[in-house]
């Protein structure tokens, strides 16, 4: 049912439009002026506004202004009615402008038509995404593969240069400040075949298999590939408890989790690790098991918080985020017959709450 504010100061009019849309199914609540309707849409938040220009207190200009200056409401899409074919009233900034007199069909087609479109209109954009995203997977999968042959030198040599140091002799100190820096460097290259390893694993985007899954594989790799970009933002807690298997599919997961703790990190500025912090709790509850992962940055506002698993849409800067994680996560999650849901606090921080069935 689509929840319709209704700004109409004529009030034969406004009765016989709101007759019109309540047989159509929708619900319609009334406002006389625009004072009135910005208000109601702080309140009841509907799904669009038919807003008529002329009226007294507040017109339809001066509506128009204020919700946009208004974040909490300025999204809500809006169809504006008016006899005037003037170009000054086509140029109110409205979703659809429709000219008095219409008939209630063109109106109820003019409602479902704006709620409509943009998914429409997203998916030529959305297939090119998703292409890019293959190819990206492909080459990544590549990479990580011509990446690997190398390092198993490095890590062969390493090894064995730890091994050997010990038997040349030589001053005590450098021979222990030698193999010092030889274990960090040992320590750097594993890290490298870590990274390697979960690039590999969530390249896989063809895989469909679906199976008994340990939670604890997909996220402790998730983990290491973000765990370079994280120790400049915040420090990580793990807070593990009994888990049972779950039905799912490894590498989406994976990306499930990746996708999370990319957004903790970035929702975190840099330069003060010791007082931030992403925390990943495991356990189980209803019948399946759950991994949270909060953070102590930014927050998400109300008013965004109900769009975050929308497609394409984001809170990041232009050109730092394509808006498709969440709205990827949320889809892989719900297949699987989970959950994924969110709590936040502006300047606070957010907290997701993955849940799976336990595996038959």
């Amino acid at each position: 049912m689509i929840q319709v504010l209704l700004v109409e100061d004529d009030a034969e009019l406004r009765q016989a439009l709101a007759e019109a849309l309540e047989a159509r199914g929708h619900h319609v609540v009334p406002a006389t002026d625009g004072e009135q309707a910005l208000r109601m849409m702080r309140t009841m938040h509907p799904d669009i506004v038919v807003l008529d220009l002329m009226m007294p207190v507040m017109d339809g200009w001066q509506f128009r202004l204020a919700q946009r200056q208004d974040p909490e409401i300025a999204a809500t899409p809006v169809v504006a009615i008016s006899a005037s074919s003037s170009p000054a009233a086509a140029a109110v900034g409205a979703d659809l402008y429709l000219q008095k007199p219409f008939t209630s069909a063109a109106l109820v087609q003019a409602i479902e038509s704006v709620l409509r479109p943009p998914a429409r209109r997203l998916e030529p954009a959305k297939i090119a995404q998703t292409e890019r995203m293959a190819a990206l997977g492909t080459l990544a999968a590549g990479l990580a593969h011509e990446i690997n042959n190398p390092l198993t030198y490095v890590l062969l040599h390493l090894s064995s240069a730890v091994r050997l140091i010990p038997t040349l002799g030589g001053d005590p100190e450098k021979v222990e400040q030698v193999q010092e820096m030889l274990a960090e460097a040992l320590e750097g290259a594993e890290r490298i075949r870590g990274i390697t390893s979960g690039i590999r694993s969530f390249s896989r985007i063809d895989d469909q298999s679906v199976g008994r899954v340990d939670l604890r594989v997909p996220l402790d790799a998730a983990i290491k590939l973000v765990s370079n970009e994280l120790r400049h933002r915040a420090r990580i807690e793990r807070l593990e408890g009994a888990m049972p298997a779950v039905s799912g599919n490894q590498n989406k997961l994976g990306q499930v989790f990746l996708n999370l703790l990319t957004n903790a990190t970035h929702a975190i500025a840099e330069g003060d690790a010791e007082h931030n912090c992403v925390t990943v709790t495991t356990g189980s509850d209803d019948g399946g098991a759950f991994v949270e992962i909060a953070d102590t940055g930014a927050g998400i506002p109300p008013y965004l918080l109900g769009r975050i698993f929308e497609p394409f849409f984001t809170t990041k800067p232009i050109g730092q985020g394509t808006g498709l994680g969440l709205s990827i996560s949320h889809g892989i999650v719900e297949s699987l017959g989970g959950r994924i849901t969110v709590t936040s606090e502006v300047d606070r921080g957010t907290t997701f709450r993955v849940w799976l069935p336990r595996s038959a």
